[in-house]
């Protein structure tokens, strides 16, 4: 479905939300009314594109694919809390390409205007720059929510209340902070792309000063968001790691505490087949012989337990 919306007196968002993939007749549209080409068609309506910047210089079209969060935050797959976008620049018409759960991006677009210097609301890149700012702020909250997470584990590990659930929320939080470090990365590296091409001899993206300062400052919220979910993804394995050796130490004191309880059970046995012998052993035949194997299993019993600590405290 194409929808479009005019943003002021110069620019319109041509909205194109699609369920799944582009259908016949909006791609029909797009290449007949709009003159988009099938290449920029192709990597707008491609849902496994990598984040990337282009410039067809034959159509004059700019192209921009950037990782947005998906609007469904409890999706299961974790691989799709974290899907693409593309935006496409011709003339001054700007094309957004959505799909369900990442069409909430259009209202950013709309939104910006509400907040923009009337002096700067024909300049068709600062609806891109606001947009970037706010997809940013929102993996910002991603982030902090995954630190609340993973600081209630982190409690209950301490108070030796964790679980296998605790075990699988980690490994969650470890998955999802690796695809959205993947994300953010692409995403720097997109404007990263941007500053260049703005600034470089070729000056494909001709900025003024404000949006050159604009975009820089961009580019410094994603490097501290990026900065945010490599040290959030760290400590994540940290603690993972630290919860594994507590695991592993448990592990190995259970095992050291059965030894202990095998040796010391398997005393009396010895001992009082010693004597349940068919054969001649001394003072087997006084009364009070079961008296004396007592005493030589519980002496033989201590012995051992004072040799294992005593290995114990070197």
């Amino acid at each position: 479905m194409i929808n479009e919306i005019v943003l002021n007196d110069s620019i319109s968002l041509i909205d194109v939300h699609s369920t799944t993939n582009l259908s016949d007749d909006d791609r029909m549209k797009l290449i007949e009314e709009y003159r988009l080409t099938n290449e920029v068609l192709d990597y707008a309506d491609d849902e496994n594109e990598r984040a990337r910047f282009e410039y067809d210089d034959l159509s004059k079209t700019y192209l921009i694919v950037y990782n947005v969060q998906n609007e469904n935050d409890q999706v299961e797959d974790l691989s799709q809390r974290v899907l693409p976008i593309s935006l496409a620049i011709k003339d001054q018409q700007l094309f957004l390409f959505t799909n369900d759960a990442t069409h909430y991006i259009k209202d950013y677009l709309v939104n910006v205007k509400n907040h923009l210097n009337k002096k700067y609301q024909k300049e068709i890149w600062e609806f891109i720059f606001n947009t970037f700012d706010q997809i940013s702020s929102d993996y910002s909250d991603q982030i902090s929510e995954i630190d609340l997470q993973r600081n209630k584990i982190q409690s209950l590990i301490r108070r030796h209340h964790s679980s296998e659930n605790q075990i699988l929320d980690l490994s969650d939080l470890e998955d999802l902070t690796t695809y959205l470090n993947t994300a953010i990365n692409d995403n720097y590296t997109v404007v990263k792309q941007l500053q260049m091409v703005s600034s470089g001899n070729s000056q494909v993206i001709h900025l003024d000063k404000f949006s050159k300062e604009h975009l820089h400052d961009s580019l410094v919220e994603i490097e501290q968001i990026k900065n945010q979910v490599d040290l959030s993804s760290d400590i994540i394995d940290r603690i993972s790691n630290t919860y594994n050796n507590i695991l592993n130490n448990r592990t190995n004191t259970t095992m050291k505490i059965l030894t202990v309880y095998t040796i010391i059970l398997s005393i009396p046995t010895i001992v009082s087949g010693f004597y349940g012998m068919n054969m001649k052993l001394p003072i087997a035949d006084q009364k009070w012989s079961w008296v004396f194997s007592l005493i030589i299993t519980v002496a033989i019993i201590l012995i051992i337990l004072w040799d294992l600590h005593r290995r114990n405290s070197l």
